[in-house]
């Protein structure tokens, strides 16, 4: 399959998994759900990383440049993508359990899984400032 392909499947079923973190807060099957998602798509990754990077210089990690020609293919930029949306449901999914633990009402936390589903790292940082103000603590 092409990589457009493959970028179109991955953002598809990668939706239902956010769905059910906004909707489904409480249901026991949820982890599972959001587990099962996470690992497919983390073979999509693993996949390309073997497969469809080639010959990849540790150098280029190093400047700017080196990291913008890594990114020039559209499998790397799939590859590079799938991290992303990979990283950010793992995130969403710890921002929920914990929010559970610390018994943060979840329409506070909703902001916090759609902030993370786009934006990643806003995502988390509004969580901390709310765990934070909840909590008193920053563990």
């Amino acid at each position: 399959m092409s990589p457009s392909v493959i970028f179109q499947i991955v953002n598809t079923i990668v939706l239902p998994a956010w769905l059910i973190l906004i909707f489904f807060p409480n249901k026991s099957w949820k982890n599972t759900v959001i587990n099962s998602l996470t690992i497919a798509m983390s073979l999509v990754y693993a996949f390309y990383v073997v497969t469809g990077l080639g010959d990849l210089d540790m150098e280029s990690f190093n400047e700017l440049e080196g990291v913008k020609a890594m990114f020039t293919s559209d499998v790397a930029v799939l590859t590079g993508w799938v991290h992303y949306l990979v990283f950010d449901l793992l995130i969403g999914n710890w921002i929920l359990n914990q929010s559970q633990k610390h018994k943060i009402n979840h329409y506070f936390i909703i902001p916090c899984l759609l902030l993370c589903f786009v934006f990643g790292p806003v995502g988390y940082l509004v969580y901390s400032i709310i765990k934070v103000a909840k909590t008193k603590r920053l563990d």
